[in-house]
């Protein structure tokens, strides 16, 4: 075909391909503001990321393997910004928590929560109420530490152990349409490693061992923070020295090395069997040793444990406190000044 080149025909043809163009740039512009609009939508919330409320107990929420103390103080509003009462609150119910950053060393574990941000959208209460049916209908038995491990439209997959440390492991997985479930045993990872790591310790030494401080004096045994130990029949006594001493050595206060052959922490305070407890002089201050008799023995508190944690710095020593026979929630941070010989209190209060 011979192009058209007259004057009066190139007008139309321009008008034509001009008329092209400006159709397919709206055609591609409406294409790319769709495209923009939808990368500037919020994202969806990932629903696994939130705890999961698997019982309630008083004032005290079930999270993982830890009861959260909840209190006047803490701040509880749905993810609206809705108020909500701690009597509104139900197990599978999902939410955020935060704590006051640290937990009591029991099973299950006890802490405070400072906030608790319930999720009410329509996915998340979806969700809960699944969730919340296999709470109510399972039959495994006592179960803890539930956490969501998948999550789609037709099925929720959930982990959970049974209520003991480092029990069975479980996996449900739930049909979102009928809520039905089915559980079956899974492999402990967690309990499978611990058990290598005792099998070796084992190897290297027959029994465990801890260090900490002696709170009580017993007949036949001590507390060394937050566990008693009755004595084996073949109890060793001994300084860090390599001297053989006697129980007598041993003081409230003293910082000593635990060995034991049994040591079980099911409740509050832990009970095991020690088999040789030694003095640690060298690394001990004995003005420390008798600022924490003086707590111990003291009217400050009630019955005074000291929990696996102590700060040693060239200014201070500080050990963390449980009154074990305070009607409280109560943690306490203890600070002993060495220059001045003075020591603060730091006290977190969640009253019943």
């Amino acid at each position: 075909m011979k192009p058209i080149i007259g004057g009066t025909s190139m007008w139309p043809l321009n008008y034509k391909i001009i008329f092209l163009v400006l159709v397919t740039f709206l055609v591609a512009g409406c294409g790319m503001s769709s495209q923009n609009s939808s990368h500037s939508s919020e994202p969806t919330k990932d629903i696994k990321e939130f705890s999961i409320v698997e019982a309630i107990n008083d004032k005290s929420i079930l999270i993982g393997d830890t009861y959260f103390k909840v209190s006047h103080q803490t701040k509880m509003e749905k993810a609206d910004g809705q108020n909500v009462q701690f009597s509104e609150l139900k197990p599978g119910d999902l939410i955020t928590l935060k704590d006051e950053g640290y937990v009591l060393e029991s099973f299950p574990g006890q802490g405070s929560a400072t906030s608790i941000i319930l999720q009410n959208d329509n996915e998340s209460l979806k969700v809960s109420e699944s969730i919340r049916h296999f709470i109510e209908n399972q039959k495994t038995g006592k179960i803890i530490s539930i956490n969501i491990e998948k999550l789609s439209a037709e099925s929720i997959t959930l982990h959970f152990y049974e209520w003991e440390i480092h029990g069975k492991k479980y996996e449900a997985v739930i049909d979102r349409l009928t809520n039905e479930f089915v559980v079956t045993e899974i492999p402990n990872e967690e309990a499978l490693e611990q058990e290598r790591i005792s099998r070796a310790m084992a190897e290297a030494h027959p029994e465990g061992s801890t260090s900490g401080r002696i709170t009580k004096i017993y007949a036949d045994g001590f507390r060394v923070n937050m566990a008693d130990y009755m004595f084996a029949k073949d109890v060793q006594f001994t300084n860090d020295l390599g001297k053989t001493i006697s129980k007598n050595d041993f003081k409230v206060g003293s910082f000593v090395s635990v060995d034991y052959d049994v040591l079980k922490h099911e409740e509050m305070i832990g009970e095991g069997v020690l088999s040789k407890l030694m003095l640690l002089t060298k690394e001990d201050n004995p003005d420390v040793q008798r600022w924490i008799e003086s707590v111990v023995t003291g009217n400050e508190f009630k019955e005074a444990a000291i929990m696996m944690s102590y700060t040693d710095t060239e200014n201070y020593y500080a050990i963390r406190v449980a009154d074990l026979k305070d009607d409280t929630y109560d943690t306490f941070e203890l600070k002993y000044d060495f220059k001045s010989g003075t020591h603060t209190t730091s006290r977190n209060v969640h009253k019943k």
